[in-house]
């Protein structure tokens, strides 16, 4: 047909297959879009770093250093804002990405394709640097404006080639970690993990802490320390030099190299999605037949509840994000914390280990009530699983109890952790058996009042996505009004801020039942969690849909979205209204009858 219509054949093709270089460019830009459309990404990318940072210069004072040159107190915090943001911006995102295109054939598919290995994993790395480089200016503009921090000219070739060099290691280790990851979400996880760790470890969120000499010297050898290290004798008016820093550079290239290395070799290894997704099908159909074994047997609602909460949480458990965030995470960030605080501070006049433990204990809860269990619902929902319950024996009620069941569970295994780490490496002591069924209660109340703080999030949002980003958003900026990740040090103003929402009552009513001093019931902790309970509830049962909202869902074969748009709970009044209105439209002049859907 190209002969016909007098255009040579070979001109054709030449024209229609870019070269190797063009499809890298449009790589880039087809990864920089995805990354900016990512909320997790952009999340821990500029909200974490900048509320961050905004909390230091709150807490710390802006009070000038040198009266002579203006040099500020916040000109040796920013670059640790910078480094925080270029972290969580070049690793995590490319690790995700590398195994989603993994688990789903892409890197395979590409060998049929004018599109070659290195240019797709050039565009994704290059687009994660580029996020990264964002990350720092952002960090950079805001200090300039807000908080008066100078730029030192003289070493800012050195910051540039170490900024450049640090986005670049980061990126090679969210290879490294993509290639060998099982699967998108244990990649996912495991950065995440990581990442978090390793600013806590190298005293990114902690500045001044005093780590234990085995940590500190742990720390030295990662590259988030030594860069934060250099970046801020670059960022340092009185230092002397133009701020190259050898060791550094050295430390950033040794782990760039190895994660080239090391993900250079795990591209060669067969993904593992297949096995993963089968155990998934496999536990999926094991719950249905628990829930249909239950319907049959005598007393068959108490059985297929119990079947419910045991699946719940047992897919909760071998989920990798669960195990690290909501208990690997509290539990070592406490003996981190512990570590670093002398013996007999104390914080509201409770010891200091035993005032932290109830915080991440809180923190824990926190993260499987508030982001994990909504996120599954909203999964659920999403792929209309919560739909189809209709035609099955499991009922809506037992489906949300048994998800409540498995985080309470979970947030027992969480606090037990918590407290056996304390006994065996502060010696933390309660208050006898009272203080103990005391806290219990308490435990379950903060437990079940964010699970329906989440249940109403999962209803006020759309997507998965969503419930994910805006969990993330609401609970990190808590965590440091609610004395969680800042202890006792707050202002007034954040302290009353922090009062507002149910976390910070969660912590001080379980410290004010375990402190070894006395029993002390805290009725207005308890009655702000109840409150809020209430209110989550009941924004939960008006709002939540049932069925994905138009476009959240799976596509179907015609290329719309598999079914109506949710429903929800609605008020008769506004149902009838609208039978009314298509009935007038229709001309039939029908009068509204009982909802079929109810």
């Amino acid at each position: 047909m190209s002969a016909a219509a007098g255009l040579p054949t070979r001109h054709v093709v030449v024209g229609l297959r870019p070269g190797a270089w063009r499809l890298a460019r449009d790589q880039v830009g087809y990864a920089e879009r995805e990354l900016w459309r990512s909320r997790v990404a952009l999340v821990f990318t500029f909200v974490l770093p900048l509320v961050w940072l905004v909390l230091i210069g709150i807490l710390a004072g802006n009070d000038a250093v040198d009266p002579v040159s203006g040099v500020r107190v916040m000109q040796y915090v920013t670059p640790t804002a910078a480094v925080i943001g270029m972290l969580f911006a070049a690793y995590p995102p490319v690790a995700f990405g590398l195994a989603q295109a993994r688990e789903d054939g892409i890197l395979k598919r590409l060998r049929g394709t004018p599109l070659p290995v290195w240019a797709y994993l050039a565009g994704r790395t290059t687009a994660a640097v580029l996020l990264a480089v964002a990350a720092v200016a952002v960090m950079l503009l805001v200090g300039v404006l807000a908080y008066e921090v100078q730029i030192v000219w003289r070493a800012a070739p050195a910051a540039v080639v170490t900024i450049a060099l640090a986005a670049l290691c980061f990126t090679m280790l969210g290879l490294a970690v993509g290639s060998l990851a099982p699967s998108a979400s244990a990649a996912q996880s495991l950065a995440l993990a990581t990442a978090l760790a390793a600013t806590f470890i190298s005293g990114l969120f902690t500045i001044g802490a005093n780590l234990p000499g085995w940590l500190a010297s742990l720390a030295d050898v990662l590259p988030a320390k030594p860069l934060a290290t250099a970046l801020a004798a670059q960022f340092d008016p009185f230092a002397s030099g133009e701020g190259w820093d050898a060791q550094a550079l050295l430390v950033l290239a040794a782990w760039g190299a190895g994660g080239a290395v090391v993900a250079a070799w795990g591209l060669r290894r067969a993904p593992m999605a297949a096995r993963t997704a089968a155990g998934a099908v496999s536990g999926r159909a094991g719950g249905r037949r628990a829930a249909a074994s239950g319907a049959g047997a005598g007393g068959g609602r108490v059985r297929m509840l119990v079947d419910q909460a045991r699946w719940a949480t047992r897919a909760s458990l071998r989920d990798m994000g669960v195990l690290f965030f909501a208990i690997a995470m509290p539990v070592g960030l406490y003996a981190l914390f512990g570590s670093s605080m002398g013996q007999g501070a104390t914080v509201h006049g409770v010891p200091f280990a035993l005032f932290t433990a109830c915080s991440m204990s809180a923190y824990g809860v926190g993260v499987i009530a508030f982001i994990s269990n909504p996120e599954w619902v909203a999964t659920a929902r999403d792929g209309r699983v919560l739909k189809r319950l209709r035609g099955t024996p499991l009922a809506a009620w037992q489906y949300v109890a048994g998800r409540t069941a498995a985080v309470i569970l979970i947030a027992l295994v969480t606090t037990a952790l918590v407290w056996a780490v304390g006994a065996a490496l502060f010696g933390v002591r309660v208050n006898g058996p009272e203080g103990v069924v005391l806290s219990l209660l308490v435990l379950l109340l903060g437990t079940m009042t964010l699970a329906a703080c989440g249940y109403a999030l999962a209803a006020l949002t759309s997507s998965r996505r969503a419930v994910a980003s805006v969990g993330l958003g609401l609970l990190l900026p808590l965590s440091f009004f609610s004395d969680i990740f800042i202890v006792g040090s707050v202002p007034d103003w954040m302290a009353t801020v922090g009062s507002v929402f149910p976390l910070r009552h969660f912590v001080h009513a379980l410290a004010d039942a375990l402190d070894p001093a006395g029993l002390t019931i805290a009725w207005a902790d308890l009655g702000a969690m109840a409150l809020w309970l209430v209110a989550g509830s009941a924004i939960a049962l008006r709002r939540f849909a049932w069925e994905p909202a138009a476009g959240a869902g799976p596509r179907s074969a015609g290329g719309g979205a598999a079914g109506p748009p949710a429903t929800g709970w609605r008020p008769r009044s506004l149902l009838r209204r609208r039978r009314a209105a298509r009935a007038a439209a229709t001309g039939t002049g029908a009068a509204p009858g009982p909802d079929p859907r109810r």
